[in-house]
């Protein structure tokens, strides 16, 4: 352009000159095109597997936790890890740093070029340049503080007409309701002045940075036109060319450096998670096929924080016996089948089985031969067949039905409509019919070990007295341990552990 506008238009090649010109312009423009093009596609992949690393790396972390970690996050926290903060740093590689690397080359280009045009007005274009950012991040800043007071005070209304909305029926019964007008008024009244604030600030920024572009266009043309009035036209032309077009790269910039401020909240989030320590290793310790025989507690002691839970425990559950776990809520009973199976650490005494320490044999192992069902079942979306295979394929379909046929649940399988096939919908089956499918997971997986806890706290008569003659079945072969309350299983146990405020309270025997 500062070529163009350099052309003596009496010469007589001025043709040939300007076909020239035009040919070189849009060679440049036709090679803009095709690199920015290849980098994007460049860019886009590499950004697509760094997430997928990231996303990888969070999975196999967050797998591998030990359940003392889990119990720093809660599911939600996960997912937004897994998902949300992932996504945030895809907008941050490829929105924010994008924006902000490109402009600032493009910065650091236009302001080399004005040193080229003419070093005189090269230094009040730059000066012009380096006002007009830095007001830009001032006002950007003020706009940012703004805009966070009015999300609170939205987030503040929300919650106040929660409140008013989801206890309507108090409202009508005291005659609240005028109250509660005036209480909402007040609020709309306080986010009105955030809005009339932030108008008057975007405004003002605009105009505030137009007069500083003005006030540098103008010193430009006065020291070319009063100074060094030797300055070509095509020089004055790129000098002003390059302070107006410096504007919209400053504005993004500063817009994206609070989106980067956001994006940094989600990769700190993400790196805690990546930074937890002491992974939970399945492998660690004695490889065993069978772990079987008597289990001793002896003087356990376990610690959650700086609470104990479990003080001096010391028991004996014979093989093959039905053993009850009995006390009020919060004495210790799951807790204490959960360092049994090595879900929690113990912080002093043994556990052993079959005279092995629990401690020396690896988790893999031991939680290959003890079976756990809860009282709300682990039923996920998937097929019936697959809920209770968990990956054992080698559990046939004739083994499903046989097993729901001997344990009379077979009524629950003649009414699925696509038999094994039949994709679980936990609102389409009642909890009797959940808590089935688990305990015949369960009983296919063949442990020698069986823990129930509250087996039959969520279910009728019916069903209940069905699981009862399951678990009768099962203790024929295996150790059954039950936490329960009800007073039919403890009826039916060879043994009842009375547990109160973390210990042994009392032990009797059938």
């Amino acid at each position: 352009m500062k070529k163009i506008l350099e052309v003596d238009f009496q010469a007589s090649d001025v043709q040939r000159t300007l076909f020239h010109l035009v040919i070189v312009y849009t060679a440049i423009h036709i090679g803009y095109a095709i690199f920015k093009n290849v980098r994007n596609v460049k860019i886009n992949k590499l950004i697509a597997t760094i997430l997928q690393d990231i996303r990888e790396s969070l999975f196999d972390k967050v797998l591998k936790f030990k359940m003392k970690t889990f119990e720093k996050y809660n599911s939600a926290h996960l997912y937004t890890r897994l998902t949300d903060d992932v996504e945030q740093l895809s907008t941050l590689f490829l929105g924010a740093l994008n924006v902000v690397l490109n402009n600032i080359v493009y910065l650091i280009f236009m302001v080399i070029m004005m040193f080229f045009a003419n070093i005189s007005l090269a230094w009040i274009g730059f000066a012009t340049i380096c006002a007009i950012g830095m007001s830009t991040k001032k006002f950007t800043k003020v706009l940012g503080n703004l805009t966070q007071k009015f999300m609170n005070k939205r987030d503040e209304e929300n919650k106040r007409f929660s409140e008013f909305f989801n206890r309507n029926k108090l409202t009508y019964l005291y005659q609240l309701q005028e109250k509660n007008i005036k209480e909402a008024n007040t609020l709309f009244e306080e986010e009105l002045q955030f809005r009339k604030s932030y108008i008057f600030t975007q405004s003002f920024t605009y105009w505030a940075l137009t007069l500083l572009e003005a006030v540098g266009i103008y010193a430009v043309l006065y020291y070319a036109l009063n100074i060094e009035v030797s300055i070509s036209i095509g020089s004055i032309y790129l000098i002003l060319f390059y302070i107006k077009e410096c504007r919209g790269p400053l504005n993004e910039i500063c817009n994206q450096l609070e989106e980067i401020q956001n994006c940094m909240v989600s990769y700190r989030r993400i790196q805690e998670v990546l930074q937890e320590k002491n992974p939970e290793d399945l492998t660690v310790g004695e490889k065993v096929d069978t772990v079987k025989g008597d289990i001793e507690f002896q003087n356990v002691c376990m610690k959650y924080e700086k609470e104990t839970i479990l003080q001096n425990i010391s028991f004996i559950i014979k093989e093959g016996s039905k053993v009850t776990i009995a006390g009020r809520t919060g004495a210790g009973k799951t807790t204490l089948v959960n360092v049994l199976m090595k879900l929690y650490d113990i912080q002093s005494g043994k556990i052993l089985i079959g005279n092995k320490d629990i401690h020396k044999i690896s988790t893999k192992s031991l939680r290959e031969n003890i079976s756990y069902i809860s009282q709300n079942p682990y039923i996920f979306t998937d097929t019936v067949r697959n809920n209770i295979r968990l990956g054992k394929e080698e559990i046939t379909d004739e083994q499903i039905k046989s097993l729901a046929k001997e344990i009379g649940a077979d009524a629950l399988f003649e009414k699925l409509p696509e038999g094994l096939d039949t994709k679980i919908k936990a609102n389409e089956m009642s909890y009797g019919e959940l808590q089935m499918i688990a305990f015949i997971r369960a009983i296919l997986h063949q442990a020698n070990i069986y823990i129930f806890d509250e087996p039959t706290s969520n279910i009728d008569l019916k069903t209940e007295k069905m699981i009862q003659e399951i678990i009768d079945h099962i203790s024929k072969t295996s150790t059954v341990i039950i936490i329960a309350h009800r007073k039919s299983t403890i009826a039916s146990s060879d043994k009842v552990i009375y547990l109160k405020d973390g210990r042994v309270d009392m032990i009797v025997n059938k």
